[in-house]
């Protein structure tokens, strides 16, 4: 197979060069013979050097190239994927179009949209509405004064669902409805198959795919403090008086455990199950890795990315 494929490739560039060349001879007669095309000519001469151009820079990336002679890796999640970003491909698929939830991977589309639409220096007001709504206990103090730059912290490492929540009223009181431009920038970025219903993934009812997912994580490497507030492993936030100190511990067991690690998030509700997504530098390039719906996310998401890595090459 790696045989096949390293002859094609020769061959296909040997043609291409071939071809190039008699487009190059042929301008260079021509401006020998006067300089003097006629303006049609000359833009035909120009638009079939730009097509051999295209055609050499658009050449098919066949890397990474897999060893079938490992087989795909057995998970028990309900949905499992690994996707090269460099090649645009995946590398596994398991259900990745499945309607599934996502527990707290909610909390990234979240992230987004708080940076995007709101002021990370503006300073909020607690409200006991959107302390402990989970009954697992609170992480926020009522009418406690915090930055919003400090409650993403909060949302991305502890996966804080009183810091979501907050975010959200903060939101209603400029007017905005903070899921519904959720959803919107799921449509934008053609997440079809996500529908969000609340800001911390509480919701069980909501639902997006491994596929989708991807798309999400792929606008997210757009925002560097996301993803250098998600390597954070311990982080002290404070409130505006200096009263109230809250430690925080992130939830991705994986940081330390392997190499390159850009960044990730977990969830967990009763009906999601285990879920998490993580993006990991190998070989020049990034995979993302997605598991929903399993019990062992910390375990299968560490043997996507290893299977990836022995299983294929990048040169």
């Amino acid at each position: 197979m790696r045989s096949k494929l390293i002859i094609l490739t020769i061959l296909t560039l040997s043609l291409v060069a071939i071809a190039g060349f008699f487009v190059w001879k042929g301008l260079s007669l021509s401006v020998a013979e006067g300089d003097n095309l006629p303006a049609d000519e000359t833009r035909v001469a120009d638009n079939t050097l730009e097509a051999a151009i295209v055609a050499a820079a658009s050449e098919p990336n066949y890397f990474p190239i897999r060893d079938f002679n490992i087989s795909e890796p057995e998970i028990t999640a309900k949905a499992g994927v690994i996707y090269d970003r460099s090649s645009g491909r995946f590398l596994y698929k398991k259900n990745a179009d499945e309607h599934l939830p996502i527990a707290s991977i909610t909390k990234l589309m979240t992230a987004i949209v708080a940076i995007e639409k709101l002021d990370m220096n503006r300073i909020v007001i607690v409200s006991v509405e959107n302390i402990n709504v989970d009954g697992n206990g609170a992480d926020l103090y009522q009418n406690e004064k915090i930055y919003i730059s400090d409650l993403i912290k909060m949302l991305l490492i502890k996966s804080s669902n009183d810091a979501a929540l907050t975010l959200a009223e903060r939101a209603k009181e400029r007017g905005m409805d903070f899921v519904l431009e959720m959803n919107k920038k799921a449509l934008e970025l053609g997440m079809v198959n996500t529908r969000f219903n609340d800001p911390a993934g509480l919701s069980d009812d909501a639902f997006s795919t491994a596929s989708d997912l991807v798309k999400l994580v792929n606008h997210a490497r757009d925002y560097d403090q996301i993803w250098e507030i998600m390597r954070i492993q311990t982080a002290d936030i404070t409130s505006i008086d200096a009263n109230i100190v809250h430690r925080i511990v992130n939830t991705n067991k994986l940081l330390g455990e392997i190499p390159g690690i850009i960044g990730g998030k977990t969830g967990f509700t009763d009906g999601a199950g285990g879920t998490m997504l993580l993006v990991a530098e190998h070989e020049n390039s990034e995979l993302i890795s997605i598991v929903l719906g399993t019990e062992n996310r910390f375990g299968e998401i560490k043997q996507l990315i290893e299977w990836a890595k022995m299983t294929h090459r990048w040169k």
